[in-house]
């Protein structure tokens, strides 16, 4: 059987090793994604104990390390705060993903929000620019 070309990847996330429901429960509506919207090509990538203060972490990296290498096509998730809990940096690796040919989505809806977020930082940067 012929591989696909590109996977859909579904990362999910949580800050204790003790917060295994959670966990659980992300993965159970990535799943649920998966099985509603026909994506028969997907890996799992799960963190579990690490925190979304940084991206130092395994399953992220080794997602990161896939994108990088082309097997990716998007990048799905719970809600956008399993990327980071720094909006900055969600952007950032929202628009590093784009640049190599994945989108970056949230179940939740969230990710509508990352156009605006845009704005919002580049007209502050702006305005900050004018005090100058």
């Amino acid at each position: 059987m012929k591989q696909p070309d590109k996977l859909t990847a579904y990362y999910f996330r949580a800050a204790l090793k003790t917060d295994t429901l959670y966990l659980d429960n992300q993965m159970q509506k990535l799943l649920y994604h998966a099985s509603q919207n026909g994506v028969a090509a997907f890996a799992l990538y799960a963190d579990n104990g690490y925190s979304g203060l940084n991206f130092d972490r395994p399953a992220f990296s080794l997602m990161q390390q896939d994108m990088k290498n082309g097997r990716l096509e998007k990048i799905i998730v719970v809600s956008l705060d399993r990327i980071s809990r720094n909006s900055l940096d969600v952007i950032a690796f929202a628009d590093c993903a784009a640049g190599m040919g994945v989108s970056l989505e949230a179940i939740n809806g969230d990710h509508a929000a990352l156009d605006w977020s845009r704005q919002f930082y580049a007209a502050l940067a702006a305005k900050g620019g004018e005090r100058r």
